[in-house]
């Protein structure tokens, strides 16, 4: 069984593309390089080469279509089990008959997980312009994510809009990672772990009125826990402010 192995970024996928097309391989799987798999046979490992990445990034527009590059790359920062091989063989379909399938939509069987896999990934980047909470370290903002999907892509755009004059982070746990803005400039940088420093004595000021606030624009005979992790789900909770300690119901 022939199983490619890449060095998980999505220039190392397209070279994965590159390769099944051009010596005409259909890999079973494709995986990041450091998954553990107990196989048989070793992997076939593709090297990353930036010029086969490109190429096949202007070929998906050009012979499939614009629709295809964009769910392509969005696809790649979701959590989708088997991404990279779902994402090979829509593809190499794509190179064969061209973009005409994609009209089918959800009643596609092989398209139809790729469009769950960005209806919740973008589901979850709005979600979090929301939830997300800042805290001033510094003079700088940061904030803490635990997000499913790899969501800092779709939420850079947003908060530097929103905060255009002023320096933030936010820490990506999940996927170890960091957002930087600073001087107006956007990065996306690998991050292992971060430690804030202590708050200062009127971030913490700031932090109790706002759990003061939010207990007491609430009504006691009105509370619906249920409706509550519907409306934002419990596993946003542990980054809220407000919904620390005893809030945690």
């Amino acid at each position: 069984m022939l199983v490619y192995q890449y060095d998980g970024t999505l220039e190392g996928f397209f070279c994965c593309v590159y390769e099944s097309v051009y010596q005409k391989e259909r890999p079973e799987a494709v995986e990041p390089e450091g998954a553990a798999q107990c196989r048989l046979f070793p992997p076939k490992y593709v090297e990353t080469d930036p010029e086969h990445a490109a190429r096949v990034r202007r070929a998906i527009p050009s012979r499939i279509s614009p629709e295809a590059l964009d769910l392509t790359e969005t696809v790649f920062c979701s959590c989708l089990e088997d991404k990279e091989t779902r994402l090979l063989h829509f593809l190499l379909r794509g190179f064969q008959s061209g973009g005409g399938f994609l009209r089918a939509g959800y009643s596609d069987a092989e398209l139809s997980p790729l469009l769950c896999a960005r209806k919740n990934l973008m589901g979850e980047a709005h979600l979090l312009k929301g939830f997300l909470r800042f805290a001033d370290v510094g003079g700088s903002l940061v904030a803490t994510i635990t997000p499913k999907n790899f969501v800092l892509p779709y939420l850079a755009g947003h908060f530097a809009a929103r905060y255009r004059n002023e320096n933030f982070l936010i820490f990506d746990k999940t996927h170890r990672a960091a957002l930087l803005h600073e001087d107006r400039r956007v990065r996306i940088a690998a991050a292992d772990d971060i430690e804030f420093p202590a708050f200062s004595e009127q971030e913490e000021q700031y932090r109790a009125l706002w759990k003061r606030f939010y207990r007491a624009v609430s009504i006691e005979a009105r509370k619906n826990h249920r409706c509550r992790m519907t409306h934002c789900p419990k596993r946003y909770w542990g980054n809220m402010l407000e919904m620390e300690e005893g809030d945690r119901e």
